[in-house]
């Protein structure tokens, strides 16, 4: 490692220092490190002995870092080493910078290993609340020293501009910028309630929908069109939504209280299904499998913190309770 001293304003009082123009402004750690010793312990020779580093390679590295700064640094005799006038002003330079850069190596250590301090979370609104919101509930109550923010909505978030740590993301990513994490995949269904089936239950093929009432997500500009595979059989259908909205719980609701059938993602119906307000109908016509990330800003380092969470989200998912 590398460093400016010049940044650190240490040579005010090197006044006589000359910084020739071919000198590298920039001092090695390990060098200034070894400058410190040396005077510690008054001899090349004992350093040598404690670092491992041949006398010899301790001796050229001192020389470059007097070439560097431009003056004496050290005086040798055959019976001892000390330091110059501009030497000892060096060496509580060294000292300070030395002990700056260990406070900041115990500060990054300290904050990788602790689970601790905020985690900011962005997901869709559906599958935040019916997926991922118990899940964040159940790593909190492990790590209560993790204070959680959840941002649920539907818009496109810009993990890196706006803050956030990490982030769901439903279906194919088109942005390679990011760290991403494949934690699972859903696909959609076709469901009613059993009143509705009771009295339209000749639904025995995909043609039988034919005039049925159907209950349809779509947002602003989006086709009305449901895509199904059975297999290597698939089915595009145009639809007229009896009821059409931007929030599947609207879906849902109008689907338990007989509307209509709905085409809607399996994870958010699952207590409906448990509790008998919804059944399947058509049941091996799905969507196509449609892939869930965990997607994080590209950084050298990953926190431990943010490792762990990461790797406890992708862990309940594969115990396939969720999708």
């Amino acid at each position: 490692m590398r460093i400016n001293l010049k940044q650190y304003s240490i040579y005010g009082k090197f006044c006589s220092i000359k910084w020739n123009s071919y000198m590298n402004d920039f001092f090695d750690l390990e060098s200034m490190y070894l400058f410190t010793k040396v005077l510690e312990a008054g001899s090349f020779s004992s350093v040598a002995v404690k670092t491992r580093i041949p006398k010899a390679t301790l001796s050229r590295k001192i020389k470059e870092l007097e070439d560097q700064v431009g003056a004496q640094l050290l005086i040798r005799t055959t019976r001892q080493v000390r330091a110059t006038d501009i030497g000892r002003e060096f060496l509580q330079r060294a000292n300070t910078i030395l002990a700056a850069v260990e406070d900041s190596k115990v500060l990054v250590k300290k904050a990788s290993q602790e689970l601790e301090g905020p985690l900011r979370i962005t997901a869709g609104v559906e599958f935040g609340l019916a997926v991922l919101s118990p899940l964040v509930l159940k790593f909190q109550k492990l790590y209560p020293k993790i204070n959680i923010e959840i941002d649920l909505t539907g818009r496109y978030v810009d993990l890196a501009y706006e803050g956030f740590d990490v982030g769901i993301r439903i279906g194919p990513l088109d942005d390679s910028s990011l760290n991403c994490r494949k934690i699972g995949s859903f696909s959609y269904g076709l469901f009613a309630s059993p009143e509705f089936l009771k009295t339209n239950s000749a639904i025995k093929k995909i043609s039988d929908l034919g005039s049925l009432p159907k209950l349809a997500f779509s947002r602003a500009g989006q086709r009305n069109e449901w895509k199904l595979v059975n297999g290597d059989k698939f089915e595009k259908i145009s639809i007229e939504p009896k009821i059409v909205s931007n929030n599947y719980w609207v879906i849902e609701m109008a689907a338990i209280r007989g509307s209509g059938v709905a085409f809607m993602p399996r994870f958010l119906v699952t207590e409906a299904l448990k509790n008998g307000e919804l059944k399947p109908v058509l049941n091996q016509w799905h969507s196509v499998e449609i892939p869930i990330h965990l997607i994080y800003p590209s950084q050298r380092f990953i926190s431990t913190k943010l490792r762990t969470f990461i790797d406890f989200i992708a862990d309940e998912m594969k115990k396939g309770q969720h999708t």
